[in-house]
């Protein structure tokens, strides 16, 4: 699940603070005294949207045919999707790709199969209770590709900087530990290499929607007759700090 915020791989960055006094020609550098010390911080937070991605694909013979299927079944699912309360802001159907398919193995030489058309949805879900009832209208409509949702909060950069903000006083407070243990002062951090990732909750695998829909048809809303529950993300940071030791 790719993030406005991380994207799914961590998001890095480096801080170098102060600098070494210049020297003068040919005189030693002080010795340094320092500590290196990692921390760790994580805050967790219940999605509160969700992103769908969806296709609808077909092949057929006759390319202006395929066309008209496919955005016959967009027409009615986007009108469903509506009714359902879901903006037209958060809804976007510019993805579209047509290839050609052959039999490559057809008796007497390649054979032309039709067009196949692909045409993307996706839809960005900010009530999470109508999750399973947008599932289920995209299967009605005909729609057969759907992916697993995305689930977000609309909160993540602040996650993501309490978190580091954890990370960091983690990493203060071992370095602390180590200086008093060693009857010296901590100094001002030299060097800090932050690291940044969140944990989506997990999510059924994709797509047997329609099975699941047509498994639990006694169900009252589309959530329970998949099951949904929406869990928590985990925003997680790590730094790694090098501070100063002065001694006393």
């Amino acid at each position: 699940m790719r993030h406005p915020l991380l994207t799914t791989t961590a998001a890095s960055l480096m801080l170098l603070l102060g600098a070494a006094p210049a020297l003068a020609h040919g005189e030693a550098p002080p010795d340094r005294r320092s500590v290196n010390v990692s921390g760790r911080g994580e805050v967790v937070a219940t999605p509160d949207r969700a992103r769908i991605s969806m296709q609808v694909e077909t092949t057929k013979l006759d390319l202006r045919a395929a066309q008209t299927e496919v955005s016959r079944i967009v027409r009615d699912y986007l009108a469903q999707a509506k009714a359902l309360g879901i903006a037209e802001a958060d809804i976007s159907t510019a993805g579209l790709s047509i290839q050609p398919e052959y039999d490559y193995n057809a008796k007497g030489g390649r054979k032309f199969l039709g067009y196949h058309l692909t045409r993307g949805i996706e839809v960005v879900v900010r009530d999470l209770d109508k999750i399973g009832d947008v599932l289920l209208k995209a299967t009605a409509a005909g729609i057969n590709n759907v992916s697993d949702p995305a689930l977000e909060s609309s909160k993540a950069e602040s996650l993501t900087r309490d978190a580091l903000a954890k990370a960091a006083d983690d990493a203060r407070a071992k370095a602390k530990v180590l200086a008093d243990a060693l009857g010296v002062k901590l100094g001002a951090v030299h060097t800090l290499n932050a690291n940044a990732e969140f944990t989506p909750p997990p999510f059924a695998q994709k797509s047997r929607y329609v099975a699941v829909a047509a498994a639990a048809p006694e169900a009252d809303t589309g959530n329970e007759q998949f099951g949904f529950s929406a869990g928590q993300i985990r925003y997680s940071a790590s730094v790694n700090a090098d501070f100063d030791l002065i001694a006393p």
